[in-house]
């Protein structure tokens, strides 16, 4: 192997990204990753939410597994996870979508109730609690209109974990 291979060899997951794309999960990940390396499935989660994607649990146990070298996810192989997850996740671009189909008129709005609605009978149910806790975090009120833009930013949004 020559010495420009070996080099793309190592940038694996850095080809598919913006430099500042690559800056942005460097610095979310040094934040978050403290000891310079991922060590579990929770920092896992942590960092890739905060940079606005939505693993699942089993798809982050599955990363984890997949990609540590005793115990550690370096930056390097961070991208690589970035990278599969990326090809995967299109969340809100699939939000606008789903918005969409819905504001016939594309204004931009839907009605609270049938937001309500669609939270409580479809996909991964929440119920009322949960989803009146979501209204009041993204101050909508149950008989408005729902702004979708903004309420897609609210729950992609990671929670603060304190």
């Amino acid at each position: 192997m020559n010495l420009s291979s070996r080099s793309q060899d190592r940038k694996g997951g850095a080809r598919f990204f913006s430099k500042s794309d690559i800056d942005e999960f460097k610095e979310c990940f040094s934040f978050y990753a403290r000891q310079r390396h991922i060590v579990n499935v929770e920092e896992l989660k942590i960092i890739m939410r905060s940079l606005g994607y939505s693993p699942t649990i089993v798809e982050l146990q599955t990363y984890y597994k997949k990609y540590q070298k005793e115990g550690k996810i370096d930056f390097a192989t961070f991208l690589d996870i970035m990278h599969e997850h990326s090809q995967n996740e299109k969340c809100q671009e699939e939000l606008v979508a789903a918005f969409q189909s819905h504001d016939i008129q594309r204004r931009g709005y839907v009605n609270a109730s049938e937001v309500k609605n669609i939270l409580t009978q479809f996909g991964e149910k929440l119920n009322k609690r949960e989803v009146d806790a979501l209204f009041r975090e993204a101050k909508i009120q149950p008989n408005g209109q729902v702004k979708y833009a903004d309420f897609i930013k609210t729950l992609l949004t990671p929670a603060p974990d304190y």
